[in-house]
């Protein structure tokens, strides 16, 4: 239906899921393309496992597709996808087995960071921190977090997308937010 055209015409979210909802399943797809990577970023913010991560985002879009007859437009197609995403997340966790550790785990060496420029060095290192501080925290707050930092969503959407109130929603982002100030202090 679309072809591999470049200069087809940019059509909007709320025209590509109309489209979509028609079984056009090109709609659908470019709908996957535009928020397939977002959706992703957002779960392995949230997950620890690669295959998980897909498994979810992959099951976020069946969902999706399944359920297109349902999206009312009352939110946006973005924060209808990252609820459903975030309730897959919820399925995940509910899922997760112990996974057992093996002595690699205490290897505390590391990836050696010699001949690389400080800034870089510093730069993922803070990244390694923020990121092993995110997954400590509560899952509503470190979605809430991901969500208004990484996916600049308003509280609004944000509540929707986590299935509480905007009120809740800031409240989770602020918690999470105080909690990382703590815990990156020395990132200061």
């Amino acid at each position: 239906m679309w072809g591999d055209d470049q200069d087809a015409v940019v059509l909007t979210d709320r025209e590509l899921v109309e489209r979509a909802r028609l079984g056009d399943r090109g709609a659908f797809d470019r709908l996957v393309d535009r928020f397939g990577p977002r959706l992703h970023g957002y779960a392995r913010r949230m997950l620890s496992d690669e295959c998980t991560v897909q498994e979810v985002v992959q099951d976020s879009f069946v969902a999706a597709w399944r359920g297109l007859d349902h999206f009312r437009h009352d939110s946006s197609i973005q924060t209808w996808l990252f609820a459903i995403c975030s309730r897959k997340i919820v399925d995940a966790y509910r899922k997760r087995s112990p996974i057992p550790i093996g002595d690699d785990i205490l290897d505390l060496g590391g990836p050696s960071t010699l001949g690389l420029p400080l800034s870089a060095t510093t730069s993922d290192a803070f990244v390694d921190a923020l990121e092993k501080e995110l997954s400590v925290l509560p899952p509503r707050q470190r979605a809430a977090w991901i969500l208004r930092e990484v996916e600049q969503m308003p509280f609004g959407d944000i509540g929707e997308v986590l299935g509480v109130a905007s009120a809740a929603a800031r409240g989770h982002y602020v918690r999470a937010r105080t909690a990382l100030r703590g815990s990156m202090r020395s990132w200061q």
